[in-house]
This record gives structure tokens, C-alpha cells and sequence, in this order.
């Protein structure tokens, strides 16, 4: 009976090959995970009411909220509500992903509970779609905060009537930016929309005294109007 030969180098190259496809999927493993991975880091500052700065100088964005940009209606309180939470504070940073700027989206946690939750439960940030899954419970908290007219949602920044100035009655919308690229619309009293139509001036939106001045700062007159 002839005797098996044994090619050593063969069963080498096999080896080699599972020995790599057990790397690639530890590598593969890791990379799935590394979002999850929680870090504790002590907050030095506050840039605004969605966004930090860790000790490291890590410039950290919370994933699922939005605070109205430095300026505007709700900005301040904005940013001094979550002084108020986390300056000087150890806090929790489960990054999803980095953006295009190299800021660290994230979700923040202090001890056992979601800093999330409690900045959103003031009223001075908007829930903002989010990239990662339970979440629910933000948007819920935002929703009863508008129903209860709470924070930028209260008349402060959100009118339908400008009580402050009723001479200067004509409405700058600004519609959607995630559909319509932030297109500026105005609406005259009398226009079929006008009174259906809020400002929110959190996100920008604004009051006119004339026409003239709407067109200047870059609104069109709405289709709806005469």
C-alpha cells in the first residue's frame, strides 16, 4: 500500500488562511462595537445648548438634539441649562459617529441617567432626528413640551400674533431645511396660509414692519397670497 505524503507547505497555507479569516472577523467585531464603547471625560465647556467640550479639547454634539444657534430666541437659556447640567461635571460619552467638522456625535449619560432627557425636558432644545435606535422617549418629551407650550415652544418663540410689535404683522417662514433647503417665505395678512402659520423663532424665523423689508432679507412672497 502506498504511503500518503504529506505537503507540509499546503497545511501551512490552510492554517494561514483560517488564522486570518479569525482576525478579520475580530476586526470585524471590534469595528461593530467601538460606537458603543463609553468613555468618562470631565466637560471644561459649554459652547451652546447641544454642544461641549471635554478636557481632552473633544468638541462633543448631542446626537438627538437640537438647540437654537447662538442669537437666537431660546439660545441663552439654551446653553445655561446645560451649563446647569454638566460644566464642570464627569460625564458619560457613548460616541455614534464623528461629522464632517470632526465633532463627536453622541449620546451622554451622568451616573445612571440620560443627560439627554433632562436637557430635552426643559424645553430649550428640540428633539432632532437621530441616528441611533430608543429614542423614542426624547421625541415623546418634546411633543408634550410643545403641548404644554414649554421653553421655545412657549410665545417667547413661538407666535402666531407678534404681541410685542402688532404693526409689524407679515410672517418670514422659513420652510423645512431638510426638504426645501431653508427657502424663506413671507405671508401678508389676508394670504391663505397666514394665519396657519407660526413663528418659530428659534430656528431663525422672524417679523417684517413692510414688504421691503422681507425681500431684503432674502424672502419671497408666499404663492398662497393674492
Amino acid at each position: 500500500m502506498a504511503k500518503k505524503v504529506i505537503n507540509y507547505r499546503q497545511v501551512l497555507n490552510r492554517l494561514g488562511v483560517v488564522l486570518l479569516a479569525f482576525s478579520l472577523a475580530g476586526n470585524i467585531f471590534l469595528l461593530k462595537h467601538q460606537s458603543t464603547v463609553s468613555s468618562t471625560h470631565l466637560v471644561t465647556e459649554v459652547l451652546d445648548g447641544d454642544t461641549f467640550v471635554t478636557e481632552d479639547k473633544s468638541i462633543i454634539r448631542f446626537d438627538s438634539l437640537d438647540a437654537p444657534e447662538i442669537g437666537r430666541c431660546g439660545s441663552l437659556q439654551a446653553k445655561q441649562e446645560l451649563e446647569k447640567l454638566i460644566l464642570g461635571k464627569r460625564v458619560k460619552i457613548e460616541a455614534v459617529v464623528r461629522d464632517p467638522t470632526g465633532r463627536v456625535i453622541a449620546t451622554v449619560r451622568q451616573g445612571s441617567s440620560w443627560v439627554d432627557e433632562k436637557l430635552i425636558a426643559s424645553g430649550w432644545v428640540k428633539y432632532a432626528s437621530t441616528t441611533i435606535e430608543g429614542h423614542g422617549k426624547l421625541k415623546s418629551i418634546d411633543d408634550q413640551n410643545e403641548i404644554l407650550k414649554i421653553g421655545i415652544h412657549s410665545n417667547l418663540c413661538t407666535q402666531y400674533e407678534n404681541a410685542y410689535n402688532p404693526k409689524c404683522n407679515i410672517k418670514g417662514n422659513i420652510v423645512d431645511e431638510w426638504t426645501n433647503r431653508g427657502e424663506k417665505i413671507y405671508h401678508l395678512p389676508g394670504c391663505a396660509q397666514y394665519k396657519s402659520t407660526r413663528i418659530e423663532k428659534y430656528r431663525g424665523e422672524e417679523w417684517f414692519c413692510s414688504e421691503k423689508e422681507a425681500v431684503k432679507a432674502g424672502y419671497t412672497k408666499s404663492q398662497a397670497c393674492p
